[in-house]
């Protein structure tokens, strides 16, 4: 018999289930699934547990792994309280799940009904399961989406966060949330309208105005830490400059969820709704409504919204060079001399730029010397000098593995003779599938070690004459963008370096290299010779 799995996940109506006292739903859950699983002497040997949403399968780390062991086959069968709990989301997911299930010939066990992807009636039993579910929770979150308007009419604050300067509480003897001051914060946002409408006062009595950013300098010189912990960054500022909650508003949807398609996929974005309405709200405000106008006002006038048009790339080393104190991907700038530079956009970082076409050309540079480098290794070797170890290595684990397994089987055996408890044997089963899934993916590496290495006896690697392509035609090419397309086929990222000189001047710039090559062991990292 096949080996089986448990799917646990908690939904949005069993936390307030829980709130109104009716105990853990996964264990409850867990509980419920083992005895079925006891009754039946199916050997449960995994588990997959998560709490979330069922709207996406992208927002469910479980749910994912779960389909991808399903789809490998490592499953006979997934026990789980009711199909709704593998998918509610929209058709695109829920043909996913029945696919990946019925492809795979993994059956799905409920305590009411047990579904066989081979059978025709269950298929579309599963089928129309998985729509009565989607229609199930489009109006769960109709419900939810009217709960919150009406909370908002009434002053109640929905969101889940608390804005800078208040703590949120639950409202004595009804439904929902409330803010509260925060005194020592609360001086900090004064402070900042303050800088930002009135100025700093200077050594000559005048008050100068100051801007996010230097706001942002002030509070990390005064010690302040921001509201994520560490330095204050400008946007952060900007975010409390615009947040209507200070003067005892409340809103909602004011950065809605946008989705689209692209090219096929389905991109997310969060544009700023500056029309969402606002209402009053039951907690104090900080401010009084004339300084926070007068803010609105300077940075309406401050700010220039971007005008979307179409812009041909003109970095050919976007996206590829990242800084090496920071991790900030650099950015291109053009100065007064009229020559692009690379430099890091964080402005607290101390690595110096340098001009795009020196590390442009270092970076062609190194390429060809780990190039001819890698020529002279790999030279075609005779069939008989194929590396021993990963033969070795492969004979090995596999024995290991078989070793788990019939570790395994004996445990099995344990608690169809009632030695174990089914919650002990869920224990031991789930650190022995552990042992036995690492094993499984140092086995995967050790084959295609041993595969690369036996390629090697007669040729040398692959993807090196497409490195010699890349190097070959990239001078031909004057579109930056079909540059970049090119040095991303064989580039994986360039780590930079530069802490002397400035930008106009080499100094003591180092770039690591990692090209994208298949590899044995791991991708090595390429250090360019000094510019």
């Amino acid at each position: 018999m096949g080996e089986y799995c448990l799917y646990l996940r908690k939904s949005r109506l069993d936390l307030e289930a829980e709130a109104h006292g009716e105990g853990d739903t996964l264990a409850r859950h867990r509980a419920a699934l083992l005895k079925l699983a006891h009754t039946r002497n199916l050997p449960v040997t995994g588990c997959y547990e998560e709490v979330c949403s069922g709207e996406s399968i992208a927002a469910r780390p479980e749910m994912q792994r779960l389909l991808n062991d399903v789809e490998a086959g490592l499953w006979c069968g997934v026990l789980v309280m009711e199909v709704e709990r593998l998918a509610r989301g929209n058709t695109t997911d829920q043909g996913m799940v029945a696919d990946t299930f019925k492809y795979s010939g993994t059956r799905i066990i409920t305590p009411a009904k047990d579904y066989d992807p081979a059978d025709e009636f269950d298929e579309e039993y599963f089928e129309f399961g998985l729509f009565m579910s989607r229609r199930e929770y489009k109006t769960i979150n109709r419900r939810l989406q009217r709960g919150r308007r009406a909370s908002l009419a009434e002053g109640k604050y929905i969101a889940g966060k608390a804005a800078y300067g208040y703590e949120r509480y639950k409202l004595p003897g009804e439904k929902g949330y409330s803010l509260r001051i925060i005194p020592e914060q609360a001086e900090v946002v004064r402070q900042i309208f303050d800088w930002y409408v009135n100025g700093e006062e200077q050594p000559d009595g005048s008050l100068r105005p100051l801007g996010s950013f230097t706001i942002a300098k002030r509070l990390d010189a005064c010690g302040v830490p921001a509201p994520s912990g560490g330095k204050w960054p400008a946007c952060t500022v900007q975010a409390i400059l615009a947040n209507p909650t200070y003067i005892g508003k409340v809103r909602w949807s004011y950065r809605p969820t946008v989705k689209r398609m692209v090219d096929g996929a389905v991109i997310s974005s969060r544009p700023v709704n500056h029309d969402v309405p606002l209402s009053d709200g039951r907690h104090a405000p900080i401010l009084e409504e004339p300084l926070y106008n007068r803010a609105q006002d300077i940075l309406n006038s401050r700010s220039h919204p971007p005008v979307p048009r179409a812009v041909p790339l003109q970095n050919p080393l976007a996206g590829l060079v990242v800084c090496g104190t920071c991790g900030r991907t650099l950015e291109r700038r053009r100065y007064a001399r009229g020559q692009d530079c690379m430099v890091c956009p964080n402005r607290d970082c101390d690595t110096k730029g340098s001009v795009l076409e020196t590390v442009e050309r270092a970076i062609l540079d190194a390429l060809e010397s780990w190039l001819s480098g890698y020529q002279l290794q790999l030279e075609p070797l005779p069939s008989d000098r194929a590396d021993p170890g990963a033969e070795k290595t492969v004979v090995f684990l596999q024995r290991s593995l078989d070793g788990l397994q019939t570790q395994m089987d004996r445990l099995c055996d344990l608690v169809e003779q009632g030695v174990y408890t089914p919650q002990r044997f869920l224990q031991r089963s789930q650190v022995l599938s552990a042992r036995m899934a690492a094993l499984d993916r140092a086995l995967l590496e050790a084959r295609a070690h041993q595969a690369a290495s036996r390629r090697l006896t007669g040729s040398r690697f692959p993807s090196l004459p497409r490195v010699a392509h890349v190097l070959e035609a990239y001078p031909t090419l004057a579109d930056p963008g079909a540059k970049n397309a090119l040095l991303k086929e064989i580039v994986d990222k360039v780590v930079y370096s530069k802490t002397r000189g400035g930008r106009w001047v080499s100094s003591d710039m180092r770039l690591f290299l990692f090209p994208r090559i298949e590899r044995l062991e791991e991708r090595p990292a390429v250090r360019s010779p000094m510019p």
